[in-house]
């Protein structure tokens, strides 16, 4: 009878260890998956991550390097003569003009169209409109030398085109691939509680059951940390050096902005299975044994 018994709840156990398995390699996927494309799939999250990286330091200097270009072009067509003093004195208003405050709102509507676009036709030049920005340039030029204003370029001219074979493959995949695993990380999560749920009704020791899964939860926490620590510098790995670089792993920092979040909510979930495991484990009223006649 106890042979028996015995192989009946082998299957079982092997059974329960799977769906356990499976439950914490699908909630690392989900964390993986939720910390690298929420913020390129949820609303708004392209024009947030483009503006971010337009911001910081590196993509300041790649805007402000492409706008003093057009201004440039502008001059000597309208044979405006621009010292290198005027011009350098441009160049540090237009960048802070770009790190703004009120650079978010000026510029969203521009982003939009340029998502737009690329979704349109992903293969084409990447073009982004700065003609929102012409009247805070304006103003920050006038406080410098009111004679510059005339070499700044007409809302019209201040565009920046990226074309794309200066796109980096991986940006282009990410960017592609972003539609379709907008709700990925919805149907992984609720592949997790399938599999842990089946977990918890198979298993005898349910409270063990439950502190291996807050155990396996605690050791997801690293994933959103390597993440942060690795990816953006592995990105960058794909563009030449210097300001694709730099902009490239910038952009990736940007999209990783929620690995503190998912480290987190995986060291809140694993405490909580592992304290509801340990607190299952001491109130569990012990097994009576076998009452025997006879004896």
């Amino acid at each position: 009878m106890r042979r028996s018994r015995n192989r009946r709840s082998a299957p079982r156990r092997a059974g329960t260890a799977i769906a356990a398995a499976v439950a914490i390699a699908v909630w690392c996927a989900t964390v993986l998956v939720w910390t690298s494309v929420a913020r390129v799939t949820s609303s708004g999250g392209f024009t947030d991550v483009t503006i971010e990286v337009i911001q910081t330091p590196e993509g300041s200097q790649a805007v402000t390097d492409a706008l003093l270009a057009s201004v440039d072009t502008y001059a000597a067509a309208q044979g405006y003569d621009l010292t290198a003093t005027g011009r350098e004195q441009i160049a540090t208003q237009v960048a802070a003009a770009i790190t703004g405050a009120d650079v978010p709102d000026l510029m969203a509507p521009a982003m939009e169209q340029t998502r737009a676009a690329y979704e349109a036709d992903p293969d084409g030049s990447i073009t982004i409109d700065f003609s929102a920005l012409r009247p805070v340039a304006v103003e920050w030029v006038q406080q410098v030398d009111p004679s510059l204003v005339a070499a700044i370029p007409s809302a019209l001219d201040l565009t920046v085109t990226v074309e794309k074979q200066d796109v980096p493959a991986a940006a282009s995949t990410v960017a592609g691939t972003a539609a379709a695993v907008r709700w990925l990380p919805l149907w992984l999560l609720l592949g997790t509680l399938a599999a842990g749920g089946l977990a918890l009704w198979a298993s005898v020791d349910r409270p063990r059951m439950l502190r291996m899964m807050g155990i396996g939860s605690l050791v997801v926490a690293i994933v959103p940390l390597v993440l942060r620590l690795v990816v953006p510098p592995a990105a960058a790995s794909f563009a030449e050096g210097g300001t694709a670089s730099d902009l490239l792993e910038v952009t990736a920092t940007a999209i990783l902005a929620h690995w503190w979040i998912a480290l987190i909510v995986c060291l809140v979930v694993g405490t909580a299975l592992l304290g509801g495991g340990i607190r299952a484990g001491r109130t569990r009223t012990p097994r009576r044994a076998p009452v025997v006649l006879g004896r």
